[in-house]
């Protein structure tokens, strides 16, 4: 019973807006970004960003000819001593194409080749298999290197693959990402951002996180007069609005409950399975993430009414005032030139 009901809510689905919106969104700049172009996909952890971005890419190409390629996942994963490998996320690809060197265990020696020929092979591999779209996964795990200058070459790097090869590149990560993406003006040129973003408090939003709660209340063996819904402001105060987060935090209930051999889930089985050093540490990306993702709107405003406030009011500079090519009345006036200096 136990693993039943693990498995039962480890695959429970429950399509709601943010969600929707963000696979519309992912197909729209999947559909009409150039060649070449960079999408980043941020969100709260477990918001459903890499379903979101694998539903996405399946829409976008449904069926592939023989021999291709369309679109092509990699994970990006930390594997030196901590740190991310370009390399072997090159390595990764390559076999992911299914290109006969890198498919499988029998042909170890070419994993011996320097990062510059791999980089060179999956090249070859992209036009080959005419793949249109590369996403890597935790791409977050760019920044994990060794020196400030090695987050940028990381991401460069894949922003030159796009251009090399026509691909779009997909990253798919928490807000931490956003840190390096937002510094390179080169990446930004290239760049659109995908919020699939947690619910918020208003009416609407708390509605859509509701219906959530329920879905989820229909598959658990609740205690009688024990609910989600009926402690909804404490469970969107423990996932801070991330459904994933719910559905995450009831299975370390479950896993409470049976470790106390209860039979029955109860609020004190969720009380005891959420910290609040993790609370803080989600939270403080959240708030990061969400200031970085201010609406230019609000930029324009900061930065256009000073400038229309002092033309309004004729205090602006006197060279806002002259005509082009005009010179200063007080420098090098003509006639009172010092020729004899």
């Amino acid at each position: 019973m136990s693993a039943r009901l693990r498995d039962i809510i480890n695959n429970a689905r429950f399509p709601h807006p943010r969600y929707v919106d963000a696979v519309r969104a992912a197909v729209g700049l999947i559909t009409f970004s150039g060649s070449g172009s960079v999408i980043a996909m941020v969100g709260p952890p477990r918001a459903g960003k890499s379903t979101a971005g694998r539903a996405a890419a399946k829409e976008v190409y449904p069926r592939a000819a023989e021999d291709t390629v369309p679109y092509v996942i990699a994970d990006c994963s930390r594997t030196d001593v901590g740190h991310i490998s370009m390399r072997y996320l090159t390595l990764d690809l390559l076999g992911k194409l299914g290109h006969p060197f890198y498919g499988d265990g029998q042909h170890s020696l070419r994993l011996n080749l320097t990062e510059t020929n791999a980089r060179l092979q999956l090249r070859r591999a992209i036009e080959h298999r005419q793949t249109k779209l590369i996403i890597i996964d935790e791409a977050h795990h760019l920044l994990r290197v060794k020196s400030r200058s090695g987050r940028e070459a990381a991401l460069e790097s894949l922003k030159c693959l796009g251009n090399e090869t026509g691909a779009l590149i997909l990253l798919i990560g928490g807000y931490e990402l956003l840190k390096e993406c937002f510094c390179s003006a080169h990446l930004n040129g290239r760049l659109s951002i995908l919020h699939l973003a947690r619910y918020g408090t208003n009416a609407a939003d708390i509605q859509c996180f509701d219906r959530i709660l329920a879905s989820y209340d229909m598959l658990l063996p609740w205690a009688k007069g024990h609910s989600l819904l009926d402690m909804r402001e404490f469970v969107y105060a423990g996932s801070l609005g991330s459904c994933g987060l719910v559905g995450n935090w009831t299975l370390l209930a479950l896993a409470r409950m049976s470790a106390t051999g209860a039979s029955r889930l109860r609020m004190d089985h969720f009380k005891q399975a959420r910290y609040e050093q993790q609370l803080e540490e989600i939270c403080a990306d959240i708030e990061f993430g969400e200031a970085a993702l201010r609406p230019i709107e609000g930029l324009l405003a900061l930065t256009e009414r000073p400038l229309v406030d002092r033309a309004e009011k004729g205090g602006g500079s006197r060279l806002q005032k002259r005509r082009p090519g005009k010179r200063l009345p007080k420098r090098d006036r003509v006639g009172e030139q010092d020729h004899g200096a």
